[in-house]
């Protein structure tokens, strides 16, 4: 998402022209949502999925909130923070760096 993000608004790529930067992101959170929303409850960013588990908790669930589907509860929390570090990495480096200044 964020490598996607990145080569919206990067200037110095031409697309896409005029204000269609938000539309196209939030396009791609939409489809982000679409595609995995089933499989992870739309866990996209950590307070999404870290926020009700711990509030279940508070609320008198226990500890076991945690414990569901295999403690699956630590991949909405550091999958995005990784995935989001990686993609502008890689943008950057793969991307960014052929991109000459000014070319927009």
């Amino acid at each position: 998402m964020v490598l996607a993000i990145f080569a919206i608004t990067d200037a110095r790529n031409l697309a896409p022209a005029g204000n269609m930067a938000p539309l196209l992101i939030g396009l791609l959170v939409v489809l982000i949502g679409m595609t995995f929303g089933f499989n992870s409850g739309y866990a996209i960013n950590p307070s999404r999925d870290l926020g009700p588990r711990l509030f279940t908790l508070v609320g008198g669930w226990g500890p076991q909130v945690f414990a569901a589907g295999n403690y699956w509860f630590w991949v909405p929390v550091i999958a995005p923070l990784l995935g989001g570090v990686g993609g502008g990495w890689i943008y950057d480096r793969l991307v960014g760096a052929g991109l000459k200044e000014g070319s927009s």
